[in-house]
């Protein structure tokens, strides 16, 4: 229980020891947590081995944190007795105080967590022909990135599917994730495409510019029945398109600026075709920015690696590779960034 008078620290502690450097009660006043180590003191003029002693442990949470510690001649005192439980009894009320602002905040983040959780779409539409894998996985315990599959509510009902990362992480990234979400699936729901749809959100970020950050975007739109892709991205990592012949994976190139830094996002309109069999890979840099102990990126090659050997498992056997293979690399490191992708496949 050391750490609790580590973490809240001299700055918190000092001010409670520091008028009894003041104090003509002969007397060295020290502050221990239970390792031994010296948290805060106020000795002035006096010897800290000299005379006697009188300690009196701190608890915290009913277990042991530390210890105040008189020493000096009057150590043996009444008054330094009642010195050093009054001080404990300070110090251990300041660090339940602490510890409960920690239980509540880490119990505000984990509903932050589980709410932000039901924004993404982790259970993929079911659309005949398809298979849809995907994986998210926040760096802290909430974050900036997120994903979208739905259908379209137009004749055709086409597949829309939707990545992005907004810059940054914590509390500020999943805010500005919440609020842009919405704003793009109603565009996509509201215009002829998915350029169209990344410039009308843009337009309301310019306009609504309140924070420093911004977000990149992917916004793809799938005919289900054709396979045809149509394409706008808006600073983001480009997907791969695997194809079922056994190709090497090609990058669909053409990107704008990310949104809500510019007034336009210029992103030209791409399109491929997905045919029977192929798989596209929609990612975010926090697969390509994971990191291992030594620093090393886990890169483009990695994650070619990594789909090359699950690509006989289609979608699925994709999206599990990735997984694999960033949590080894990454194995007990903190993750460097969220991790998130999306893998939808044609069925031969």
């Amino acid at each position: 229980m050391g750490s609790d008078l580590r973490r809240i620290g001299r700055r918190s502690i000092g001010p409670i020891v520091a008028p009894f450097a003041e104090l003509e009660t002969g007397l060295a006043i020290a502050v221990e947590d239970d390792a031994g180590d010296l948290i805060a003191g106020a000795a002035g003029a006096i010897d800290l081995d000299a005379g006697s002693e009188a300690t009196h442990d701190i608890i915290v949470s009913r277990r042991r944190a530390g210890r105040v510690v008189a020493r000096g001649p009057g150590a043996g005192t009444a008054l330094a007795r009642a010195t050093v439980a009054s001080l404990a009894a300070a110090i251990a009320a300041v660090a339940e105080a602490s510890s409960d602002a920690d239980r509540l905040i880490g119990q505000e983040l984990a509903l932050g967590r589980r709410l932000q959780r039901s924004f993404v779409s982790l259970v993929a539409p079911d659309v005949p022909g398809f298979e849809i894998a995907s994986h998210y996985e926040a760096a802290r315990e909430i974050g900036g990135d997120f994903f979208d599959l739905f259908r379209r509510r137009t004749r055709r009902r086409p597949l829309s599917i939707v990545i992005a990362d907004v810059t940054g992480k914590g509390i500020a990234a999943a805010l500005m994730m919440a609020f842009v979400r919405p704003l793009l699936h109603a565009a996509i729901d509201h215009t002829r495409g998915p350029v169209e749809a990344l410039e009308r959100t843009n337009r309301i970020l310019v306009g609504e510019r309140r924070s420093a950050l911004f977000i990149t975007v992917l916004c793809i739109e799938l005919d289900v029945r054709t396979g045809q892709l149509t394409m706008a991205n808006g600073g983001h990592e480009p997907p791969l398109l695997v194809p079922a012949g056994g190709q090497a994976p090609r990058a669909l190139e053409g990107s704008g600026t990310l949104l809500g830094a510019f007034d336009r996002v210029d992103a030209p309109e791409c399109t491929a075709v997905l045919e029977p069999g192929d798989v596209l890979v929609c990612y975010t840099d926090g697969v390509t920015d994971a990191k291992a102990i030594d620093g090393q990126r886990f890169g483009d090659d990695r994650l070619l690696a990594a789909i090359e050997s699950g690509r006989a498992g289609g979608a699925h056997g994709i999206a599990g590779a990735i997984r694999s293979a960033v949590d080894t690399f990454q194995s007990d490191m903190e993750p460097a960034d969220d991790v998130t992708f999306v893998v939808v496949g044609r069925l031969p």
